[in-house]
């Protein structure tokens, strides 16, 4: 396929270790359902970085990521932060679909009341098991292609990727599995037009935000994130 409902998508999907060993693979079959076309733009692996985003982004109208994430920010392949509260106004009259942990919280609410369409994402840590990953891996990449894809209305998809949560879990006899699915399907959200987000807290003081800024611009921006390890059942640091 050539085009797309909604314009030229950007999609982005960093390799560093095993959560996004999963991830990248996840991703791989979503684009394998978009096919080839210029509509699509690829930021993988190595090129998943922040720098590659900034060029991009302004060109593109939908921007899909696929992994690690902190409420405040997406994380790249260097483990940096690639969007964050800082710079959520790259987001403004952008479609944005996160299969990441955490970030709907505070980088998602900032980045709707920065003008954002809509922010698919989740509010809590997403998780999965090896065993079943493909249970996972199926209801998001269905979700995205739903809607960037075949252009189905948000309720639509949403609704869908609800009930696909809940079905996957019939398919397993893994208890672990079906206590993810059933915390990932309660933790799952789309802010837009019709479901906003709580209004963001007030800025933060002017000196925090200018070691933030700086932080920023010498690259001192690592993401401190924990993440969800399927092998180790943990959070780690």
């Amino acid at each position: 396929m050539t085009g797309t409902p909604f314009g030229k998508i950007l999609d982005f999907a960093p390799k560093f270790d095993t959560a996004t060993e999963y991830s990248a693979e996840w991703n791989k079959n979503l684009l394998d359902k978009f096919g080839s076309g210029e509509n699509i733009t690829p930021l993988l692996e190595s090129n998943a970085t922040k720098r590659n985003y900034l060029n991009e982004i302004p060109d593109h109208d939908v921007f899909i990521f696929f992994d690690h994430g902190n409420k405040d920010c997406l994380i790249d392949q260097n483990k940096r932060k690639v969007v964050y509260t800082g710079n959520a106004d790259t987001l403004k009259d952008k479609r944005v679909y996160t299969m990441a942990c955490l970030s709907a919280k505070e980088l998602g609410t900032k980045a709707y009341y920065e003008g954002c369409l809509e922010y698919w994402g989740a509010t809590d840590a997403i998780t999965f098991t090896i065993d079943d990953a493909d249970l996972f891996g199926e209801v998001y990449v269905d979700g995205a292609y739903a809607r960037f894809g075949e252009g189905k209305s948000i309720e639509e998809a949403y609704k869908s990727m609800k009930d696909h949560f809940i079905l996957q879990k019939s398919k397993t006899i893994n208890p672990w599995t079906k206590i993810w699915l059933q915390k990932d399907h309660d933790m799952w959200v789309v802010w837009h037009e019709g479901n906003p987000p709580s209004e963001p807290e007030p800025p933060k003081p002017w000196w925090v935000r200018l070691w933030e800024w700086l932080k920023n611009l010498i690259g001192l921006d690592a993401a401190e994130e924990k993440w969800f390890d399927p092998v180790m059942c943990l959070y780690l640091t």
